[in-house]
C-alpha cells in the first residue's frame, strides 16, 4: 500500500495510491465494491480524484469491481498534493459483496498518508499474463480475458510509472521474479536472469533516461507458462522498482505482485 506524496504532484497527474484486495477463499466473490473513505485527510494537504465509473458520496466514493475469482486485485486512489508537506491524515478502504464473508475483520485497510518533498516517485505495476492482454501499460477495459495455453508464450504487460512531481534521471533499476512454471520466452532487454529455488530470477537497469511526472517506461516482455496439462492460476510473481537512495521511491508501493493463468 502507498504512503507517500511528493509535494507538487498536480491534480492532472495524481498518484494513485496502491491497495491490494484478495480473495483467500474458494469461491469467487460476487458484486464486489470498494469504498474509500477520505474523510480523515487533512484537504489542506491533499486532494483526491474520483475515477470514472465510480459514484461519489459525502466521505468519498464507491467503485464496482464486480465478480471477484480467487485471486488479487490491485486499486489505485488518485491523491495529489496541495503544497504542504508533512502527515496528512489517513485514507480507508473498505470492501463488500455480496456473498458470505466468514471474516470480516479485515475487509478493511487505513493508512496514514504523508506528503514528502517534491522528487520523483517511481512505482511498479504488472498486469496479470493471460494469452490476449493488450500491451498499454494498464488494464482497462480489458475483462474476460483467455489463459495461456499450457507451454506456450505471452506477453506481459508492465509498466514503471513516475508518479512523483519532478522527473526521474539516469539510470532505473528494476527486477522479476517468476513463479515456479513460469520462465521468460526471450532474454529481457537490460536484465541478467538466473534460476533461483527454483524461481526464474531478472535483476535489471536501464540507463540514460529521463522519466517526466505521469509518464512510464517499459520494455517487450514475454513469458512462458509451463505444461501440465490443467488450468490453474500460478502465484508468487512479483517485480520491484529501486532508487539511487531508500528516499527516491514510496517503500511501501515499490514492489507489486502478479498471477499467471494458464489452462491445458
Amino acid at each position: 500500500m502507498s504512503t507517500r506524496l511528493a509535494n507538487g504532484v498536480t491534480k492532472a497527474v495524481a498518484k494513485p495510491f496502491q491497495f491490494r484486495i484478495v480473495n483467500f477463499g474458494g469461491a469467487k466473490a460476487r458484486a464486489v465494491t470498494v469504498t474509500v473513505d477520505v474523510s480523515k485527510l487533512d484537504k489542506t494537504r491533499v486532494g483526491y480524484v474520483v475515477p470514472n465509473g465510480c459514484i461519489a458520496n459525502a466521505t468519498g466514493y464507491t467503485c464496482k469491481l464486480g465478480d471477484m475469482p480467487d485471486f488479487t486485485h490491485n486499486i489505485g486512489v488518485p491523491l495529489y498534493s496541495l503544497g504542504e508537506e508533512g502527515p496528512a491524515g489517513t485514507l480507508s478502504v473498505k470492501v463488500a459483496g455480496t456473498t458470505p464473508d466468514p471474516y470480516l475483520d479485515d475487509n478493511s485497510a487505513e493508512v496514514p498518508v504523508t506528503v514528502t518533498t517534491a522528487g520523483y516517485d517511481l512505482v511498479p505495476w504488472a498486469q496479470d499474463v493471460y494469452a490476449d492482454v493488450v500491451v498499454d501499460r494498464d488494464d482497462t477495459g480489458e475483462t474476460d480475458l483467455t489463459p495461456v495455453k499450457a507451454g506456450h508464450s505471452a506477453v506481459l504487460d508492465w509498466a514503471i510509472y513516475n508518479y512523483g512531481s519532478r522527473p526521474a534521471e539516469g539510470s532505473i533499476r528494476y527486477g522479476f521474479t517468476l513463479p515456479v512454471g513460469v520462465t521468460f520466452a526471450k532474454q529481457p532487454i537490460g536484465c541478467h536472469t538466473a534460476v533461483v529455488n527454483g524461481q526464474t530470477v531478472a535483476n535489471c537497469e536501464t540507463p540514460y533516461i529521463t522519466l517526466q511526472p505521469g509518464k512510464s517506461f517499459a520494455t517487450p516482455m514475454n513469458v512462458k507458462v509451463g505444461g501440465n496439462g490443467t488450468s490453474t492460476v500460478i502465484n508468487g510473481a512479483s517485480f520491484y522498482v529501486d532508487g539511487p537512495t531508500p528516499e527516491d521511491v514510496d517503500q511501501d508501493d515499490a514492489d507489486t505482485y502478479f498471477e499467471a493463468f494458464t489452462r491445458g
